[in-house]
Parts: C-alpha cells; sequence; structure tokens
C-alpha cells in the first residue's frame, strides 16, 4: 500500500539533525505549536523563534515546502492530530475494508524507521549507561506509563537498583532527592507531555545524573548535548497513537543490559527462579 505524503512533523524530523543552529530553533518553535501552526505567519514564527525571515523561508524550503503557505495548508489538514478527540472525528470514514492493513503497515513503518533514525550507535550508547549505572531511575507520564513500567520491570530481572518514577503515592519530592551524580535517569517521553516531566528532567541535571530519552518526536526536546535519545515514532492511523515500536525497542535495550553485564545479570536471574521456585507463584 502506497504510503501518504509525510506529514510536517516527519519531514522536520528527517532532516532535524543537519540543520544549522537557527533553523532548528525554528524546527523547535514549529514543533512546539504543530496543533495550530495554522494561526501562526511566518513572520511570527521566526520572531518566536528568534531568527530572520530568510533563515525561514529557507527552513520551509529545506523540508520540502515552496512556501510557509503551502506548509499552513497542510498544518490545517493535520490540525489537531495529536488528539484522540479531533482523530476521532474521521474515524467512521477510516475504518474501512482497509483499517486494518494501514494500521499494520503504520507499524510496520514505524518500527523500522524508529531503529534505523536511532542507529545501532546510540542503542549501544544507551544500553552501556544502564548497565554501567550505580542505579537507574526510570520515568513515564500519560502514555508513557506503562511503556516506563515494562522497562522497570525488565531492567529489574538485569539488575538492581532500579527504581520507577513516580511511584504510585506520587511522591516525586522524595523519590527525586534520592538521584546521585553518575545515575541514569530513562525518560519515556511522548507526545502530549506531562508539564511535570521537565521539572524531572531539570531536577535530575542538577544532581548530575546521566539521562537516557526514548521520545517521539514533535515537541521542543528536553534533551541536551551529552544526552542520549533515541527515537520512536508514535503516529498511527488509528486515533491512538501506536506504542509497538517502544515496546521493541525497550525489550532490545533491557536485552542489551543482561547481556554486557553477563555474570551478574545471570545471577541475578538464577536467584529470581529460586524465589520463584520457592514461593511457588507461577504456573508452568
Amino acid at each position: 500500500m502506497q504510503r501518504a505524503e509525510p506529514t510536517i512533523q516527519e519531514s522536520i524530523m528527517a532532516v532535524y539533525d543537519s540543520l544549522p543552529p537557527g533553523e532548528r530553533k525554528l524546527a523547535d518553535t514549529v514543533l512546539a505549536r504543530l496543533t495550530d501552526l495554522a494561526s501562526y505567519s511566518a513572520t511570527e514564527l521566526a520572531a518566536d523563534a528568534s531568527v530572520s525571515k530568510a533563515t525561514a523561508a529557507r527552513f520551509f524550503r529545506r523540508i520540502g515546502y515552496e512556501s510557509f503557505g503551502h506548509a499552513r495548508l497542510q498544518a490545517r489538514a493535520e490540525a489537531h492530530m495529536a488528539s484522540p478527540l479531533y482523530a476521532f472525528a474521521g474515524a467512521a470514514r477510516a475504518r474501512d475494508a482497509d483499517a486494518l492493513s494501514r494500521h499494520v503497515a503504520d507499524d510496520l513503518n514505524n518500527l523500522s524507521e524508529s531503529f534505523r533514525q536511532s542507529g545501532t550507535g546510540v542503542l549501544e550508547q544507551a544500553i552501556s549507561r544502564i548497565a554501567k549505572a550505580p542505579r537507574v531511575h526510570v520515568v513515564g507520564m500519560r502514555n508513557g506509563h506503562f511503556v516506563a513500567g515494562y522497562a522497570a520491570y525488565l531492567l529489574a530481572q538485569a539488575r538492581d537498583d532500579v527504581v520507577t518514577l513516580p511511584n504510585a503515592a506520587m511522591t516525586l519530592a522524595e523519590d527525586l532527592v534520592s538521584l546521585r551524580r553518575g545515575d541514569v535517569l530513562l525518560v519515556v517521553d511522548f507526545r502530549r507531555r506531562s508539564a511535570f516531566l521537565q521539572t524531572i528532567v531539570e531536577t535530575a541535571r542538577r544532581a548530575g545524573a546521566q539521562l537516557v530519552f526514548l521520545a517521539s518526536p514533535g515537541m521542543p526536546p528536553l534533551s541536551r548535548n551529552g544526552d542520549v535519545v533515541i527515537r520512536c515514532l508514535t503516529d498511527s492511523a488509528s486515533i491512538f497513537h501506536s506504542y509497538a515500536p517502544a515496546v521493541s525497542i525497550v525489550n532490545y535495550l533491557c536485552a542489551g543490559v543482561a547481556t554486557q553485564r553477563g555474570r551478574k545479570s545471570r545471577q541475578r536471574l538464577e536467584a529470581i527462579e529460586d524465589l520463584h521456585e520457592s514461593l511457588g507463584d507461577i504456573r508452568h
């Protein structure tokens, strides 16, 4: 099945790493305003990003549009695509005989593109940080919560000192005070970000923790130079985002951590199996 033309977000992320500094600032501004981009002018976007109108013109040509006017037309068509409420308006029309094939095609594309865009080097760097850190803290909110929980569950089998943030009691202050220099904070950062997430990331930076992000595009990044950023595409033909790539990436990372820790992971897994046997809590 032939895929539709790329979204504005996809067009930006395809060239994001190669953008000059001024155009990258504009890219961040555009990504932050995707849901209401059509309500801005090119001049307003340039002013918000503190770049010139000439820089804005070059940027929109670079991502495949003759002018901002053409990008604005597509922005109107894409408006509110991040929210399931607005996507629901077209759901009845979308559920035709090809709905299943579109769903599978989107997931397969997101899966292959997420791994391709991140690359082996970035994934191995993330694995190394998580494997060697004194402690690993894992945070995810809203749609990232279950992915973070899955990551913490797998990591707890491969290594000790894995902490999930926030815990069930939402005692953020008590949890964040335990962050130490050299710890890793694994951040699951998906679109429609919780306002708390930036505060948690900034607290981790002040504590000297290392940051690893599993992040979907379409937002101003919380990452900085020196952080490890794994890109995870989540767009879907469904009214809900797709997190199949996120689960696959988490599986890959945690298996890599177990392999890198070698004997320590094996001993921990053996101890866990012995406890299961003693507790009798698993039916085979």
